[in-house]
């Protein structure tokens, strides 16, 4: 194939208002998917398929047991009256036997459920945390057990990660992320999808339900019934292509819809320094399509594109992995591709650490390290003084020999610097032909500032500031949020000692700032004055 496929899955539900019932106090949203390549299994046809998901669960009952159904939709056995009434075809007043009626046609593809959600939560109550919960997840309850299963859901009890966090603005919406779920399905694996698809989320909190076995006993309170998803549908490639200047992208979609959908995907670059976590909260957008129409056997499937500049030509942000989300008019959730990366060595330069320290009152120490080097010249030593222009302060010849090396080499730069602010600084790379790339910047306080948290310029006066952390070597998620309280945007796992927020709109915030090591939370504040 021309491309690397990237197979999406959407097996999990949307809550609908019209498909739930009346005063229920259950609903699912922000859902994304992301999966990976169909393998073939040995035996009985069957094709396995590897995904991930998170999604936000919003309840005020605190169900004991919230539980995820999913059928080919002429496979539906329907279980709820999902039309007028809204009331379960099997009454839950008198704790009917679901797991009987769900698993009686031996074709749901996904049965999973949170057992004693509850009850965890109350153990696990801090808002922002993000807490492992791979015990709290079971299949629902012992379908995969009956061999004369036609599809069947594996290996939730082994998932590899599972969280969930509590939203710190709204403790009833809770955000999960489930990793390397794993499900089987009928037949051989190819790359088209399943478009039809129905699902059903229940919750409830009956007592003395005998899980693990196919009798349970639970009776649902709560429904989101009847909910139409696709699975591996539309199919998406991606390829990020190195060989050229500037870089490229390369995306195909495609449908195995008998009825044409419509989509629109956007580009995303991920930058590592924010954790290995793909967030379009933080992440650059790179690029929107206008709406595409999609019909089976006509793909979308334009030329390479252009990589927008920095991304296309400059590193490190040319060395930045990739990745797409889909959204469509025919369905309610986003699919996503794993992040995409490339071996894109063909830039001069591999930079591998580059540090700042103030060493003392005078002077500011600089180190950095290249993995590699080809036809490469030396290195322009930029500074910039508080809210001043970069400027020039030195030139460092490279080390490699002829300008090559494939091997680690370390450079260091001393800085005759009192200053009483902050002062970034940041390597210009030079080959023999004449090409740059600039590093990532660095930050360091003025002779004798406080090792605390810095923001900079505070009150901001273009709607960008900077945050320079404590003189901590660590890791830390960092949220921003405005005068009500509400979370903007969030950083995870951040090792930089800086950041830049910008496009910030005139008012109040403030800045959480949580170390992963100790558990230690700061919170500061500035001002955005009109822009």
């Amino acid at each position: 194939m021309k491309k690397i496929l990237l197979s999406l899955m959407t097996v999990l539900a949307l809550g609908i208002a019209t498909n739930t019932k009346a005063q229920c106090d259950i609903e699912l949203s922000n859902l994304v998917t992301t999966a990976g390549i169909p393998e073939q299994l040995l035996g009985p046809e069957r094709c396995k398929y590897t995904f991930s998901a998170t999604f936000d669960l919003t309840t005020n009952s605190g169900f004991k047991y919230v539980f995820f159904h999913t059928w080919f939709a002429q496979d539906y056995p329907a279980l709820f009256d999902c039309g007028t009434g809204h009331t379960p075809n099997q009454s839950p007043g008198n704790v009917t036997q679901l797991g009987s009626i769900i698993y009686a046609a031996n074709k749901s593809i996904l049965d999973f459920g949170f057992i004693g959600l509850k009850e965890f939560l109350a153990a696990n109550n801090t808002p922002g945390v993000k807490y492992p919960i791979t015990g709290l997840i079971a299949q629902a309850p012992d379908y995969p057990n009956n061999d004369n299963n036609i599809n069947e859901t594996v290996a939730l009890n082994t998932a590899a990660s599972a969280f969930v966090t509590i939203d710190e603005n709204d403790p009833s919406i809770l955000h999960f992320e489930i990793n390397d779920i794993e499900i089987e399905i009928l037949g051989p694996c190819s790359d088209g999808g399943f478009p039809a698809l129905i699902t059903d989320v229940w919750g409830s909190n009956a007592t003395g339900s005998q899980l693990g076995t196919s009798k349970s006993k639970i009776g649902a309170q709560c429904y989101v019934c009847g909910v139409p998803q696709s699975f591996n549908d539309p199919s998406i490639s991606l390829t990020k292509i190195c060989g050229s200047s500037p870089f490229q992208y390369d995306i195909g979609l495609s449908t195995e819809s008998t009825t044409d959908i419509h989509v629109v995907y956007k580009l995303y670059a991920h930058d590592p320094s924010l954790g290995n976590v793909a967030d379009p909260n933080t992440d650059p957008l790179l690029y929107t399509s206008p709406t595409i129409t999609l019909s089976k056997n006509v793909p979308h499937n334009p030329d390479p594109i252009d990589l927008p500049n920095p991304y296309c030509c400059i590193d490190p942000w040319a060395q930045w992995d990739l990745y797409v989300q889909v959204t469509g008019q025919e369905f309610q959730n986003t699919v996503s591709t794993p992040l995409v990366n490339s071996t894109c060595a063909t830039l001069p330069v591999n930079l591998k650490a580059f540090n700042a320290i103030r060493k003392n009152a005078s002077i500011v120490e600089l180190k950095w390290e290249t993995a590699q080097e080809q036809s490469s010249k030396g290195f322009y030593v930029e500074r910039k003084l508080s809210n001043g222009a970069w400027q020039i302060i030195d030139f460092v010849e490279t080390k490699a020999v002829n300008g090559n090396s494939s091997l680690p080499i370390t450079y260091e730069f001393s800085d005759a610097n009192n200053s009483k602010g902050i002062t970034q600084y940041r390597l210009r790379q030079l080959d023999i032909d004449g090409k740059q790339a600039l590093s990532q910047i660095r930050a360091v306080r003025g002779e004798g500032q406080k090792g605390k948290t810095i923001i900079y310029p505070n009150p901001s006066g273009d709607g960008k500031v900077n945050i320079v952390f404590e003189n901590v070597n660590s890791t830390r998620d960092v949220s921003l949020m405005d005068v009500s309280g509400k979370t903007l945007k969030q950083w995870k796992g951040v090792t930089n000692n800086n950041i830049q927020i910008d496009n910030l709109n005139a008012g109040f915030y403030s800045v959480r700032i949580v170390n992963n090591e100790t558990g230690e939370q700061t919170v500061e504040k500035f001002i955005v004055n009109k822009r």
